[in-house]
């Protein structure tokens, strides 16, 4: 059973009658890769319904924002359409609109906020977008190898402090899934100690870890005693660098690199289908991983991102659909600027970089075809 049978199954349910669960706040998360680009209020105080906003999405301009292009699962517009015709969901207000995207800063943010105001069942949810398309979000997310912090987490935290500031009389969650999931727990960790008592739980879903130091700091061990964390079986996105201890493990009805897509992931009444632990093949590939990383200083590391979005950014492709449609030309760039390292940085990022283009290969004409 998939969100969408969970939907058909729980979905006449109110959050009076059940809390909102782990389930939930995957659909919520899921759906802040939808670009919702004036039709939610950018301001905390102007609401729109998610009814209504299902209504203008499919309304002018349709077309152009139904492309979530290579690597978000297109059936994310379906589901946005699915809650709009539950009890459930159809009645949630969205606001709070963030949209962000600088070459320059190397950045790539989005945040939604999503408020239930039922008597018994109120709360806010600040759900933030994983990395989507463009080539700049992922060179964001590598960023997170070598760099304490990167722009979209210090956004994230600006994000989620003015939303407890803004929205006074709910408890407030947050969460996101890939690099949102890493948002949310650092934007989590980082809130003033003021607003602390409002952030009630943290989602994860499949977001990267951080860097060692980062993650011993005091705040962050508060951060995630609130925190959820979910990986599905064969994580390879989620595994990466160094996360929390305490996480569950989720059965999806996809294979290796593919288990990143939510959507795949199976779930119960309240809750997920889970296994009892990761892979053989995700705890191999993450360990390989991270042990050549462990060992490169911060130097080599941001030598090593520079190097390869280098050579990307000379492709003058801007998405990951341009780069999969252009893939000839492009590989033999990124192949001479991977050449130009020195060879114990280029040994060590040929082989964990191969392992991952071997699970990538596997699903390239899913992605394609389901593109």
């Amino acid at each position: 059973m998939d969100v969408f049978d969970y939907l058909h199954w729980r979905g006449d349910l109110s959050f009076e009658l059940s809390p909102l669960n782990s389930v939930d706040a995957l659909i919520l998360c899921q759906l802040s890769y939808l670009n919702f680009e004036s039709i939610i209020p950018f301001p905390f105080k102007e609401k729109i319904t998610l009814n209504n906003a299902a209504s203008v999405f499919a309304g002018e301009g349709f077309e152009k924002r139904r492309d979530l292009g290579l690597l978000i699962n297109p059936r994310t517009v379906d589901l946005l359409f699915e809650c709009a015709k539950t009890a459930r969901f159809a009645n949630l207000e969205l606001c709070g609109w963030r949209d962000t995207y600088s070459k320059k800063d190397e950045e790539q943010f989005s945040a939604l906020t999503f408020v239930s105001s039922l008597k018994k069942a109120s709360f806010a949810f600040c759900a933030f977008r994983g990395t989507d398309d463009t080539i700049i979000g992922w060179k964001e997310d590598c960023n997170l190898a070598f760099k304490e912090k990167i722009k979209a987490q210090c956004d994230a935290a600006s994000y989620l402090e003015e939303a407890c500031l803004s929205l006074k009389k709910y408890p407030v969650m947050c969460g996101g899934h890939s690099k949102g999931g890493n948002l949310a727990l650092y934007a989590g960790a980082k809130l003033k100690k003021s607003e602390q008592k409002k952030l009630t739980r943290i989602f994860n879903f499949d977001g990267p870890g951080f860097l060692k130091e980062t993650l011993a700091q005091s705040d962050f061990a508060d951060a995630l005693k609130k925190t959820y964390s979910y990986f599905p079986y064969e994580s390879i996105v989620g595994m990466l660098f160094f996360h929390g201890s305490d996480y569950k493990v989720i059965n999806s009805s996809a294979k290796n690199v593919m288990q990143h897509d939510a959507l795949t992931w199976q779930t119960l009444a309240t809750d997920f289908e889970c296994q009892e632990e990761l892979s053989t093949l995700s705890v191999f590939f993450n360990s390989t991983f991270n042990e050549w990383y462990c060992k490169l200083d911060n130097k080599k590391r941001g030598e090593l991102v520079d190097v390869v979005f280098g050579a990307l950014e000379a492709t003058n492709v801007k998405t990951n659909s341009e780069l999969a449609e252009n893939w000839g030309k492009s590989g033999i760039k990124i192949l001479k600027a991977l050449h130009s390292l020195d060879k114990d940085l280029r040994d060590g990022a040929l082989d964990s970089a191969g392992q991952f283009v071997k699970l990538l290969g596997s699903n390239l004409g899913e992605l394609i075809k389901r593109r």
